[in-house]
């Protein structure tokens, strides 16, 4: 059985508290069982104890449910789609990627190829759902797709 990590922040903290609770009764319930009456004084040790112990169990469970960096993932996603288009498309792509929005003016100057170049290429990558285009002016502002920057 695999155990998946906390989605979101929100319950990564939930899950953490709960851990710590569970740790600490579990560890106070198997302890007055092992103690008998005579070792009641051991009761404030016994509380320290086991809240010790649930404090460092829920420490290690909210550092191991870190999520995996998600800046990694982004970067290796835009790896394999600049892999997938020619080189020209990819250019564009890295440029559009550091300057959301630039215009697509912006991007001829930035490259050097012609304005027939620049607008063939975006529209071939509008067209496979990579960027979108909003009009501006007598341009356009030039965007990744929301399902690509995820």
């Amino acid at each position: 059985m695999k155990i998946k990590k906390p989605a979101t922040e929100n319950e990564r903290v939930l899950a953490t508290f709960l851990l710590v609770f569970i740790v600490y009764f579990g560890l106070d319930s198997l302890t007055s069982l092992l103690l008998t009456e005579e070792d009641i004084s051991l009761l404030r040790y016994r509380l320290t104890l086991s809240f010790i112990a649930g404090i460092a169990a829920g420490a290690l469970f909210y550092l191991w449910a870190k999520p995996d960096d998600v800046e990694e993932k982004k970067d290796k996603s835009y790896a394999i789609l600049e892999r997938a288009l020619s080189d020209d498309e990819a250019l564009l792509i890295e440029i559009i990627r550091e300057n959301e929005g630039i215009t697509q003016d912006s991007l001829r100057f930035r490259t050097g190829f012609s304005k027939s170049k620049v607008s063939a290429l975006l529209l071939n990558l509008e067209k496979k759902g990579i960027i979108t285009r909003e009009r501006l002016g007598r341009t356009y502002k030039v965007f990744i797709a929301d399902w690509i920057k995820k």
